[in-house]
């Protein structure tokens, strides 16, 4: 029988203007209590970003 354990997740949005209910995903985090482990990832697609609020402060994000 092989091991298995649980791998949790949660990804990470980015919401340029909450009213329009619209957001990016930006990475993931990965994580396991059994094997101690947490990994992330990330990438911003400044373009898509940008399409949805011109405005937005890209080196805040």
């Amino acid at each position: 029988m092989s091991d298995r354990h649980v791998y949790e997740y949660a990804l990470l949005r980015v919401v340029p203007r909450v009213e329009r209910g619209e957001c990016v995903n930006a990475g993931v985090l990965v994580y396991c209590r059994a094997r101690s482990y947490v990994g992330v990832r990330t990438h911003l697609d400044e373009a898509r970003l940008l399409a949805l609020d011109p405005r937005v402060d890209l080196p805040g994000v």
